[in-house]
């Protein structure tokens, strides 16, 4: 397909196939040409602005929009990236690249089933890649649809076996429906392909876990973090299995450091902070649990497990009624899950 890519690997969530050209075909604007310099070295809001100039000068002739919305995707401004592929396709109804891109931003909107029909529409015209049948697979996982998930990221590895990203949510897919040994495999194939991959490292940890195999889970958390200690960014998830599972083991002491590193790296992460204020107040640091306890259920309100520990913290210190407002909210929130999961029909 000319200008599309099948590469193996995505920025996170900024497609490798949208920095690459599209279709050449003749664009009269000199807005257009500046646009596209501007684009090509990475300068993205003024490239978005020249674009629009381009697309005024002479609406639907130039792929003005089509660029235009590359770089709003880069700004991460799925909106403005939506509004101006929309508007491209109306003139260019059978561009293929327009269609798998907007598809593309609508999951990133979080509009899945849509986002499915964009991707429909596109593969009509030309063959996905693996990267289009990737989002179309986490399109079914918001969705909950696992069945479809695993059957597209399974096609999607069949024609790029070299795309990590793919095995990662292949794995992961696998791992949610408790297929433990084919999750196991898929995280082994990426890293065979990248030896010391944290993230597939950190999920074999999660499968040696659901399989009862404690040490070699802490063996693989520990491995995760030794692999992640010189990089920028390091992820908070090994830390917070790590600590979590060796309270569970009763290695209280041990826990503590890991915790408390997770919540430093990824302060806005529920879990960390839930987890981190389970381990205080089991340890008796009341006040701590609070102040933990309390900014998880801020981040997540809705997250039932986080209210009750919090209304267990109350209980413990005597604030009852306080107790009794969290435990009625996880109730009230518990009951809601199970009547959704009630009405959500089988795949």
């Amino acid at each position: 397909m000319k200008g599309r890519t099948n590469s193996g690997s995505w920025l996170p969530w900024v497609v490798l196939l949208f920095l690459c050209g599209f279709r050449g075909s003749a664009q009269s604007s000199s807005a257009f040409d500046r646009g596209l310099a501007e684009f090509r070295a990475g300068n993205y809001p003024s490239a978005a602005a020249l674009f629009t100039d381009a697309e005024a000068a002479s609406p639907g002739t130039t792929d003005a929009l089509l660029y235009q919305a590359k770089s709003l995707v880069h700004l991460q401004d799925f909106a403005g990236a939506e509004r101006a592929l929309r508007s491209y396709v109306l003139s260019h109804r059978d561009s293929a690249d327009a269609l798998y891109m907007l598809g593309f931003v609508l999951n990133r909107e979080n509009r899945p089933a849509e986002s499915l029909a964009s991707y429909t529409q596109a593969a009509a015209i030309t063959r996905p890649t693996a990267d289009d049948l990737k989002i179309v697979g986490l399109d079914s996982v918001l969705l909950a649809d696992y069945a479809d998930a695993i059957k597209w990221l399974e096609k999607a590895a069949t024609i790029d076996e070299t795309n990590q990203d793919v095995w990662y949510y292949l794995g992961r897919a696998y791992y949610t429906k408790a297929r433990f040994l084919e999750a196991r495999k898929a995280f082994l194939k990426i890293l065979e392909l990248d030896p010391r991959n944290v993230r597939a490292e950190n999920n074999l940890g999660l499968i040696f876990e659901s399989n009862g195999e404690p040490a070699a889970a802490i063996e693989a958390y520990r491995r995760a973090i030794a692999w992640q200690e010189q990089t920028l960014r390091p992820s908070e998830q090994p830390y917070v299995n790590l600590g979590n599972l060796l309270m569970e083991q009763g290695q209280t002491k041990e826990a503590n450091g890991p915790l408390e590193k997770a919540v430093a790296l990824a302060p806005n992460n529920a879990f960390c902070r839930l987890t981190l204020g389970v381990y205080y107040r089991k340890v008796g640091q009341m006040e701590g649990a609070q102040r933990e306890l309390e900014r998880a259920t801020q981040l997540e309100p809705d997250n039932a497990v986080a209210h009750y520990q919090l209304g267990r913290l109350y209980k413990e210190i005597h604030a009852l009624d306080r107790a009794q407002a969290e435990f009625d909210r996880t109730a009230e929130l518990q009951s809601r899950a199970a009547g959704s999961q009630s009405v959500t029909p089988n795949h």
